[in-house]
């Protein structure tokens, strides 16, 4: 792992930058120094869903990524603006819009993260739309966990 070590005045002067060129990097501040890491086992997890979001959330920490979660689009939009993640795995049904609608929102930005879009109830039709984005996996959750985390292992490897 490498590290770069910046000498700043104050954090805001380097994350906020950073944060709008849609840098990968984990920012962890000491003191006067920022330290940026690559952050590929960080993931941002979107799930309306109180209990299937603990669940996921416990699956994937037992896997060793280190997780952030969210209930809907708000969520997701303020943890990507504000932080760097390699994956986000999203339920197809949010409370303000179906997922597959904020997918050109969440890639604005930041182009380069990877959209796993998750559903229970899968029909032909849904999937088409699903597809029709540009999302790196389209995953049913009746499949399991590990095809999801062989995804997600996919997404980050990319």
């Amino acid at each position: 792992m490498s590290f770069i070590s910046l000498s700043i005045k104050s954090i805001e002067e380097i994350l906020l930058p950073l944060s709008k060129a849609h840098w990968h990097v984990n920012c962890i501040a000491i003191g006067k120094e920022i330290f940026m890491k690559d952050s590929n086992r960080r993931i941002l997890l979107i799930e309306p869903d109180a209990r299937e979001r603990r669940s996921l959330t416990a699956f994937l920490k037992k896997e060793n990524y280190e997780v952030e979660t969210g209930k809907g689009l708000t969520d997701a939009i303020k943890k990507i603006s504000d932080g760097c993640f390699s994956c986000l795995i999203m339920e197809v049904d949010l409370p303000e819009m179906k997922g597959y609608e904020a997918v050109s929102v969440l890639k604005n930005l930041d182009p380069h993260i990877h959209i796993i879009m998750m559903t229970k109830k899968n029909t032909k039709h849904l999937e088409k739309k699903v597809r029709e984005q540009d999302i790196f996996f389209y995953f049913i959750k009746s499949f399991g966990n590990e095809e999801l985390n062989q995804a997600i292992r996919s997404a980050i490897s990319h």
